[in-house]
């Protein structure tokens, strides 16, 4: 990674902070509290939408409609990697990307079969760096939440476990510079 490449991480990372030190990432962690801070923080609904996705068809999205925001995820996951793509496409939202755009006849009671024949179940087209942003977003929420995809590989005794947490603090604070 280039030194620029660092800098632009680093950056991206100072702002994710303050977006969600602005808006709170609830502890213990609860993906609906979480989307209501970020809905009231951007002043409009988001409705999460589980939906069988087809084949080919990305894990996820965010529908951005005229006055809702709409996310539509893999019911065909777990429980752990659906609050990740939504965290995913959360990170979307919070740094400002363009969201598949959707006419006025969305409304909060929508059907994952209307979103199949409106088409709009395929990316918007975001760029690469758009993507790899949205999962440094994901990954800091699960963070700050202090959720993971994996389980520990071990176990620490209290007095091990409070040297290595206070070890990944330092670093944490080294990294985001």
């Amino acid at each position: 990674m280039s030194a620029a490449d660092r800098r632009a991480y680093r950056a991206l990372r100072k702002r994710l902070r303050g977006l969600l030190g602005e808006i709170g990432v609830p502890r213990p962690w609860d993906l609906a509290e979480f989307c209501d801070r970020v809905a009231r923080h951007r002043g409009r609904p988001i409705h999460l939408v589980p939906a069988e996705l087809p084949p080919g068809a990305p894990d996820g999205a965010w529908l951005a409609g005229p006055t809702v925001d709409v996310i539509v995820y893999d019911a065909d996951t777990t429980i752990l990697r659906a609050e990740h793509i939504v965290c995913h496409e959360l990170g979307h939202i919070l740094l400002g990307h363009r969201g598949a755009g959707l006419g006025p006849e969305l409304t909060p009671d929508v059907s994952p079969e209307l979103l199949h024949r409106m088409g709009v179940l395929h990316r918007a087209g975001y760029a690469d760096a758009q993507e790899q942003e949205a999962e440094v977003a994901a990954s800091l929420i699960w963070k700050l939440a202090g959720r993971t995809l994996v389980a520990p590989r071990r176990a620490l005794d209290p007095a091990q476990a409070e040297v290595v947490d206070r070890f990944a603090e330092l670093l944490e604070r080294d990294r985001d510079g």
